[in-house]
């Protein structure tokens, strides 16, 4: 098979490429998810409803409407990413669904927790369309537009797989009105024809686990910039004593000492991928 084997298969490299054109529960409704765009006078411009509403559309540069990029967006679009074995027509064994799988879950672990350590992943969804506007294409969206923009710079300075990543802000929003609910069911005629997401989903239990690492790792950095907080406003005379023991022993309180004198939340985002792979 065509997959390389786990880990260190991320590099860091400064090289420049033009981005080209290019049931999740878990769906973002916060107003604050709308996304600006560059151009301030859109209201005379036709815009394509396909890249609106998935990223990505068959026609590219050459579509008859504006595909308008936002300049800020909680989503990124990291293009054709995913390598989809069944698609791979150098291979000389029929590839079964059980190893398609087995190494999809792979790629779904390794980027989400390449990606979950530079910011907290709201949602994650891996295309598996046959068309070349989609087929392979990796959604995340983060719960900031800050962290997405930051990992987006990173992004585009690194290698998969011998590939030069290519990471781009997206318009997309709500991942459920993007998929395809055809495909979702097995019942999707159109083939490579499709325009909306045909997603893969990765084994249930994996996941549950992933996001549950996270939220274990982000709450844990929540809480010690929260200490770090109380323990400045303390030392500044602006609260009292009870304010920062309330709700913790004699023992927590010596342990929010440790921390503070070893940098607070610094430790944990460190440890951040020890974490995550601790429940694997």
């Amino acid at each position: 098979m065509s997959y390389a084997p786990r880990g260190g298969r991320y590099h860091n490299h400064n090289h420049n490429h033009n981005n080209g054109s290019h049931n999740q529960s878990r769906r973002y409704n916060d107003s604050s998810n709308n996304n600006n765009y560059n151009n301030s006078n859109n209201d005379s411009v036709i815009t394509c409803s396909f890249y609106n509403k998935i990223g990505a559309c068959r026609h590219g540069e050459k579509c008859s409407k504006k595909h308008i990029k936002p300049t800020t967006s909680k989503t990124l679009l990291l293009a054709n990413l995913y390598q989809n074995p069944k698609l791979n027509k150098n291979e000389s064994e029929e590839v079964t669904e059980k190893q398609i799988q087995e190494q999809f879950d792979l790629f779904y672990q390794d980027i989400f927790i390449h990606l979950a350590n530079m910011g907290e992943i709201y949602d994650f969804v891996v295309c598996e369309n046959e068309n070349n506007h989609l087929n392979g294409n990796v959604y995340v969206q983060f719960v900031s537009s800050s962290d997405a923009s930051t990992v987006n710079t990173t992004l585009n300075q690194e290698w998969f797989n011998g590939r030069p990543v290519h990471s781009d802000l997206s318009p997309v929003t709500d991942f459920a009105d993007a998929r395809c609910r055809a495909y979702d069911t097995n019942s999707c005629e159109r083939g490579e024809m499709c325009n909306y997401m045909h997603i893969r989903q990765p084994s249930p239990k994996l996941r549950e686990l992933l996001y549950k690492a996270q939220d274990k790792m982000y709450s844990g950095v929540k809480l010690e910039k929260l200490k770090q907080q109380l323990h400045e406003m303390n030392e500044s005379g602006l609260t009292t004593v009870g304010i920062v023991g309330a709700g913790a022993g004699k023992e927590e309180e010596e342990e929010d000492e440790d921390d503070d004198e070893d940098g607070g939340g610094e430790i944990i985002k460190q440890d951040a991928n020890k974490l995550l792979n601790s429940l694997f």
